[in-house]
């Protein structure tokens, strides 16, 4: 069993990971090497495996994005803040459009009291 003299806790080796960019160099440099041995050379100098160049053109050629870590984004949360938006949008429209038809049942009832306002001024002027 390995045991340390330091008290210190070792720290654990991080992934490496690689941009876009790096990907793309280290791609096209493996796909120009002209032997085997030179391509060999490559990823050990690069430290990657020939499966991760692998992944890589598989992503490239999908055109997939890395995928983000961490928690998925919660699906139905958003769902439910759009579905409030859309249902206050509603209310408001809702509103509006009763205020509408209050104002031209108003305006209704008033021309309907003037049409027969003018309907009983036609019939007294008839009479006299």
């Amino acid at each position: 069993m390995f045991t340390s003299t330091s008290p210190e806790v070792q720290s654990r080796a991080k992934h490496r990971t690689f941009t876009a960019d790096e990907k793309a160099r280290i791609l096209a440099a493996y796909d120009a090497a002209a032997s085997a041995l030179e391509r060999a050379a490559l990823t050990r100098r690069e430290g990657v495996y020939s499966s991760l160049l692998s992944n890589w053109r598989r992503q490239l050629a999908q055109g997939d994005a890395p995928k983000k870590r961490g928690r998925p984004a919660n699906l139905e949360a958003a769902e439910v803040v759009r579905l409030r938006k859309e249902l206050e949008r509603l209310r408001r429209r809702l509103e509006k459009s009763e205020r509408t038809v209050a104002a031209l049942g108003k305006a209704h009832a008033l021309l309907q009291m003037i049409a027969g306002e003018s309907s009983a001024d036609d019939e007294r002027s008839k009479v006299s």
